[in-house]
């Protein structure tokens, strides 16, 4: 059995933890080169708190919209809700917005340039998401 190693990243994690504990709305970009634990570093960090966890595929925009939709319902625990197809990335987000009903929720698109390839859009509307709605919100 492969046991994944997780090392010298006390630094990122406790960064994220101090913008975390800020209350404030956050924005990050974690970028770098593939298989250096990016999406690791992601998940532990967000092991013991709420959060919406979503990894991109290489797959049509549609599809990425609808399993996204599916997950951030699902770690919301809202029940019903998982079989909703939001007709945009701008209403999936800010459902997302108002379903978190102002806790602090840590949402994640992994693997963001998947989205890009399906939606040559999206960081326009993540953009424009952001600075209307979720700078103002409890997003991390």
């Amino acid at each position: 059995m492969l046991v994944e190693r997780f090392v010298d990243r006390e630094r990122e994690l406790q960064a994220l933890e101090e913008h975390y504990t800020s209350g404030q709305a956050e924005l990050f970009v974690i970028y770098g080169r593939r298989r250096v634990g990016k999406t690791e570093l992601i998940r532990r960090f967000c092991e013991s708190r709420p959060h919406a966890y979503f990894q991109a595929r290489q797959t049509a925009d549609r599809d990425n919209l609808r399993y996204f939709s599916r997950e951030a319902m699902q770690a919301l625990n809202k029940s019903l809700l998982p079989y909703i197809e939001f007709p945009e990335w701008d209403v999936a987000l800010g459902e997302v917005l108002t379903r978190a009903a102002g806790r602090r929720l840590v949402l994640v698109l992994d693997e963001f340039p998947y989205l890009c390839e399906g939606n040559s859009g999206l960081p326009s509307m993540l953009q424009h998401f952001w600075d209307l709605q979720g700078s103002g919100s409890d997003l991390f």
